[in-house]
């Protein structure tokens, strides 16, 4: 029976209750205030009603990460229902921005304070004299009755300077009204900004992204004991004592363990090795502006500071050398190869598209046609056909993260071991999405099962088995694609080329003569080669040759030219020696600069010389297997070829062939 979706939204929705703002005339949203008051808070007459308050109450305005200031209450006609208007300083002293959400209680209780202690910041009152008290703090409390909080920052404007201050201590504490024989303390040194905004800026929910669900069973487990005990003791549970956040580096653990401990009021102490955080977009912009930037002086001219900006050249520049932090621990990469580097094979080249990157840049069209994507691909065929380049150039055209996963890699002798790492590596693949998973030699940990009792227990056996369990645990949502290549596609378990998993099947033959000439051109598209070397007529002689054959009569050939080029230079050098050595005089230097290169290229000879050493990888026997597979598997797949739709019976359309299908 399948999954009742209402029931999973409720599910979703309950997990993730304690994020959610509960309804509530007490909350209201932050608005601009018209008022430059520090001390007032403007709401709607409605609004005031609806809290019990009257015009000149004192209110406690609570924002976020434990934050909140003493204000007093006004009203104003035009400033919306539900919505409280205040200025800049005291949306600050509740670390709130314009939309966000206050709680606002009465506060009748606040008495008048004995004594405060005020000091101001040190850049504001940079090059003032005088009295700061007569000239400003004495004129903003007197007859205001003003309520203050501890740590609270208000600014008072005095003639043509503005000067902050902040409350460092009052009494009683933490909430006072300033009343007229309030005392009110200036001694001390100056406040230095930088250092008490380090202060403020705490990380809090506001700075996390996404992990909702997580975030939420965090807050049940250390939020709501610390706020609310009396709802485990109501039940007779007993709280949690701790709690293990598991993941990739760079997900976020710490910084929502401060963020919560922020946000609760909760001491936070970290104990852990040096953090390092790489800015290689920012750095990169920094290192185009070398030039200009002098290390021996102090200071940095003004128009290469306004010039720096990071670009989005910057940001793909950082992409291309940073790998996924779920991938850190895993052999990843998002491969260079293009289509461009593979010569040939255009049919096997459209399945791929069709079977991996359609999936991730197409994903309304399988939605549309209620179609999920296919899970895997088996590349069988000779060795040396290009199976591992094929991989990596779908994986490089999809901008997808590739996993290299080498058969035998994944075999230990400790028993259970194997199966660890298989699902290790699913598990980052996922984690990694979209991914391309290449399994190299599956033959090597996917045999016919049943024949493995001489390997410690059928290793192999269970290796498979975790294999095809999590094939069938990968959610549809999630872009992973497995590819693997053999060369014993007869050896692999039919399990997994069942539909559903590895159910694409292609055969990489050995590249015909188009496509070797592709490749003869591919391998040597960096390296110079005489106007004389028929490159067509090379790709005719090496009929049988497969791709790794080719690339190793290109390498020879280049490897003989750069000895025939280190000859002449010697030769050269040794003529230059014995001139000097008979007319008495030094080895003329600027000789050996203006001498012709006589060997600027690759030569027909050097072609010649290395298919003297050439050799066929694959003999005739193994390809006539391989062709042989490739039949029989499109005989057992070819059931419905002679099917016809009931249009066709009545004389429509059939498709009993290809070129039927076609018109």
């Amino acid at each position: 029976m399948a999954d009742d979706p209402s029931k999973a939204v409720t599910d979703d929705s309950t997990a993730t209750a304690i994020l959610r703002q509960k309804r509530s005339p007490n909350r209201l949203m932050v608005d601009e205030s018209p008022q430059e008051d520090n001390s007032v808070a403007i709401l709607h007459p409605n609004t005031m009603e609806a809290l019990g308050l009257f015009r000149g109450d004192t209110i406690i305005v609570r924002g976020k990460r434990r934050r909140d200031t003493v204000l007093i209450c006004l009203s104003q006609d035009d400033i919306e229902e539900g919505k409280i208007a205040m200025n800049k300083v005291a949306r600050g002293n509740c670390a709130v921005k314009l939309a966000d959400l206050v709680h606002v209680s009465p506060a009748n209780d606040i008495k008048y304070g004995k004594r405060i202690h005020v000091l101001p910041f040190a850049d504001s009152i940079e090059g003032l004299s005088g009295n700061l008290f007569d000239v400003y703090l004495r004129p903003y409390f007197l007859e205001a009755y003003r309520p203050v909080r501890k740590g609270d920052v208000f600014q008072v404007r005095g003639g043509m300077r503005t000067v902050d201050f902040k409350v460092v201590e009052v009494d009683p504490s933490p909430y006072c009204i300033v009343a007229s024989d309030t005392v009110i303390h200036t001694e001390g040194d100056a406040i230095d900004r930088e250092a008490e905004e380090a202060n403020l800026n705490d990380v809090g929910y506001d700075d996390l992204g996404g992990c909702r669900k997580q975030l939420a069973q965090i807050r049940e487990l250390v939020e709501l004991p610390l706020r609310h005990p009396q709802l485990f003791k109501a039940i007779g549970i007993k709280p949690p004592r701790g709690i293990l956040m598991f993941g990739p580096p760079g997900t976020g653990k710490t910084l929502m363990a401060r963020a919560v401990a922020n946000e609760t009021g909760a001491f936070f102490f970290l104990i852990n090795g040096p953090e390092i955080m790489s800015k290689m977009a920012a750095m990169q912009q920094i290192r185009e502006k070398m030039d200009l930037i002098d290390l021996d002086e102090e200071t940095i001219d003004a128009e290469v500071l306004d010039s720096l900006g990071v670009t989005m050249e910057n940001f793909r520049f950082a992409l291309g050398v940073n790998n996924p932090s779920a991938l850190r621990e895993t052999v990843v990469e998002i491969p260079t190869t293009t289509w461009d580097d593979i010569g040939g094979l255009d049919k096997v080249k459209r399945e791929l598209q069709e079977t991996v990157q359609y999936p991730v840049e197409h994903p309304e069209k399988f939605l549309k046609y209620g179609m999920s994507p296919s899970k895997g691909v088996l590349f069988y065929g000779p060795p040396g056909t290009g199976k591992t380049l094929l991989a990596k150039a779908i994986a490089n055209e999809c901008q997808a993260n590739f996993i290299s996963i080498k058969g035998p890699e994944l075999l230990t002798m400790w028993f259970g071991e194997s199966e660890a790492n298989v699902r290790d590596v699913f598990d980052k693949a996922r984690a990694a999405a979209p991914c391309v998973m290449f399994f190299d030699e599956l033959d090597s940990i996917a045999k016919s099962r049943g024949g493995s009792g001489g390997d410690g227990g059928g290793a192999s056996d269970r290796v498979l088995n975790q294999i095809l369990t999590e094939m069938d645990g990968m959610n549809a949502k999630k872009n992973v694609f497995i590819i693997g290549a053999t060369n014993r596609p007869d050896q692999i378990d039919s399990a997994l080329l069942r539909p559903g998993r590895l159910d694409q099947l292609i055969y990489i033959p050995l590249p015909d003569e188009t496509s070797r000439l592709s490749i003869l051109k591919a391998t040597l598209r960096k390296s110079p080669i005489d106007p004389g070397v028929d490159l067509n007529f090379l790709a005719k002689s090496t009929a049988g040759f497969s791709g790794a054959d080719l690339t190793e009569i290109c390498q020879r050939a280049a490897k003989l030219a750069i000895r025939a080029s280190i000859e002449v230079d010697v030769r050269k050098d040794r003529e230059r020696r014995e001139k000097a050595e008979a007319e008495g005089g030094d080895v003329d230097l600027m000789d050996a600069e203006n001498d012709e290169d006589e060997v600027p290229a690759i030569t027909v000879d050097h072609f010649e010389e290395a298919m003297r050493f050439a050799r066929r990888s694959v003999s005739d026997a193994d390809i006539r297997r391989y062709e042989m597979f490739s039949t029989t598997l499109q005989q057992s797949r070819s059931f419905g070829n002679n099917f016809k739709s009931g249009q066709a019976q009545e004389g429509g359309a059939s498709f009993q062939n290809e070129a039927d299908d076609d018109e």
